[in-house]
């Protein structure tokens, strides 16, 4: 008679479930603790964050510089000039949008 051994039966808790399920009930709480708490880490700089970051400011040069020669030096490497100029303007689209986002615009 075959006897049969408890070692060979499924754990219905296996290993990944358990950690998968512990991942979950963290991310809850994590949600549930800091709802509002975050609101706006800008709040007290905001006026001086809006004037570094303002089309007239110097670190907005830089950034449109810096794209323009990453773009520039993707041209000559990979000889694709359209890849290169579609990159510097969906990035300098993404920056306009996302400074309108987070309200620096």
């Amino acid at each position: 008679m075959n006897m049969m051994n408890i070692s060979n039966l499924r754990n219905p808790l296996s290993r990944p479930m358990t950690t998968g399920l512990m991942l979950v009930v963290l991310m809850a709480l994590t949600m549930l603790f800091t709802g509002e708490a975050h609101a706006d880490l800008f709040a007290g700089g905001k006026d001086q964050i809006k004037q570094a970051t303002n089309s007239d400011s110097t670190l907005y040069l830089a950034m449109m510089v810096i794209g323009l020669a990453a773009a520039a030096v993707t041209g000559f490497v990979t000889k694709n000039w359209f890849a290169a100029i579609g990159g510097f303007a969906a990035g300098v689209i993404f920056v306009n949008v996302a400074m309108g986002i987070i309200g620096l615009a």
